[in-house]
């Protein structure tokens, strides 16, 4: 629904009209998606070493493993914002009109290592349960 509306609301059939205008459209593009990736894989392959425990994603009670605080992960959001707003500050002033082009990337880069910073903790948390359960074999 929000696509729905939001695709009426930038009536991108103007976009066409300005080839300028459709690569702007794409580094903003850009600069939203690249972090919001970034921070996935580095919660998948950093954080939670590729665990995950499939009936909590469909768990949507605060006793759900993923619920954080009210279904909202307040460390990815916190990586999330400053990443987003640096890639948008590329992607507008127009002396990092080259840089802009990479803007996908970086916020990558920017997204997994901020959040990879936030979410320290949470590995170590996970690693002394896994090895509480006996998930993880003991040394001798």
């Amino acid at each position: 629904m929000i696509a729905a509306v939001g695709s009426i609301l930038l009536t991108p059939w103007n976009l066409f009209n300005s080839p300028e205008l459709i690569h702007y459209t794409l580094d903003v593009l850009g600069a939203f998606i690249g972090p919001l990736f970034g921070i996935l894989i580095a919660d998948f392959y950093l954080i939670k070493r590729g665990r995950v425990s499939v009936d909590d994603l469909f768990d949507d009670t605060p006793q759900g493993k993923y619920w954080y605080r009210n279904g909202f992960n307040p460390k990815a959001i916190a990586a999330l914002l400053p990443s987003v707003g640096l890639g948008l500050i590329i992607s507008f002033i127009p002396a990092l009109h080259e840089v802009a082009n990479f803007s996908w990337f970086i916020g990558v880069f920017l997204g997994a290592t901020t959040y990879r910073w936030l979410a320290r903790d949470e590995r170590e948390v996970q690693a002394k349960a896994a090895f509480r359960s006996g998930a993880v074999a003991q040394k001798e």
